[in-house]
């Protein structure tokens, strides 16, 4: 730690964060998200959902509307609920939020996962990205690019952010070190347009006036020094594997089962054929039996739609080893013929 990181360690400094910090994660973002950053764009927030709230509450008096992908991230939804302005759900597709389904008004407040939809796992090719970058343009809008789990790409090469290709102006960016490093940490971060700076430095002061220092000063030195690259890179291999096993195990055991969203992130989801049970039955069984998997709106998913089908399991395979993921698919196999599949 520098001399001036010390004297932040007992005074209330910066509350957008660390300024070793910021540099280290707008560096980190430059190369692995292709976004032109500086440090004096991003602020230290307390996890992803804190970095959320701040946007909202930043751009709130501006937007006439918010709008969220759907099916959509659990916290997002319930963040919007509580804003109270009209919400707008956009369904997804296999290329993600569907363009012809969003609002032609203007001012809207737009909540998407572009890389990684969470939680039905599709990736937004390059020119749906471009055309949703169009659309905030055309409607005098704004986008929330939620990059929760970016950092582990397995299939093909790093994809350029929202917030990259259209050069921050319209896209507010939020990362999380939650799935790189660890949720207990805390530590996640936003990407501010630059017309939107020095409110939300003020705003973040109001709201909590920054984050642990010394937190901070340990993980910038973590980034500076390259130890973060290297521990992703170890960590990439490490669930690739894990993610390939699940695979292979799936399609072993059932006949073509239609997977999605395994190029990246921690998850993916299984389209549950039409003889299957419900997929929350399927969950309820296999729990059971010991092994957890989950129905879409059992996990930190929520659907606006009452009445959609429950023919979704979603699987996790960052916290098994391969030899538990084989079994666990096998006991998963036994649970579905006792359940007469």
């Amino acid at each position: 730690m520098t001399q001036d990181t010390s004297r932040c360690l007992t005074d209330y400094c910066d509350p957008a964060g660390l300024p070793e910090l910021r540099e280290a994660i707008a560096a980190h973002l430059g190369r692995a998200r292709g976004m032109a950053v500086t440090h004096d764009e991003i602020i230290v927030t307390n996890g992803g959902q804190d970095a959320l709230n701040l946007i909202c509450k930043l751009v709130g008096p501006d937007i006439a509307q918010l709008c969220i992908e759907n099916p959509c991230y659990l916290g997002a939804a319930m963040l919007f609920k509580s804003a109270g302005k009209p919400i707008v759900p956009v369904p997804v597709d296999e290329e993600g939020i569907k363009l012809e389904k969003l609002p032609t008004s203007p001012r809207n407040l737009l909540y998407v996962t572009p890389s990684h939809q969470f939680p039905t796992g599709v990736t937004m090719p390059l020119s749906r990205r471009l055309a949703l970058l169009r659309w905030a343009e055309e409607t005098d809008s704004y986008i929330v690019e939620d990059d929760y789990d970016s950092d582990f790409r397995y299939d093909g090469p790093p994809i350029t952010s929202l917030s990259g290709l259209g050069r921050c102006r319209r896209v507010f960016y939020m990362g999380t070190f939650s799935k790189s490093v660890g949720a207990g940490l805390r530590i996640g971060y936003a990407g501010i347009p630059r017309l939107y700076w020095d409110e939300a430095r003020l705003l973040k002061a109001q709201m909590s006036n920054g984050h642990s220092w010394l937190d901070q000063a340990v993980l910038a030195d973590f980034l500076t020094e390259g130890h973060f690259e290297r521990h992703l890179r170890k960590l990439r291999q490490l669930y690739k594997a894990r993610r390939d096993r699940l695979a292979h195990e799936l399609r072993s055991s059932f006949r073509d089962p239609d997977i999605s969203g395994a190029e990246c992130g921690l998850h993916f989801i299984w389209r549950l054929p039409p003889h299957f049970p419900s997929a929350q039955k399927i969950q309820f069984a296999a729990r059971a039996a010991g092994v957890g998997v989950y129905a879409l709106r059992s996990g930190a998913a929520f659907d606006f739609r009452e009445n959609s089908k429950d023919d979704v399991l979603v699987f996790g395979f960052s916290s098994l080893d391969e030899t538990s993921i084989q079994e666990a698919i096998r006991i998963l196999k036994v649970t579905l013929q006792d359940l007469d599949v």
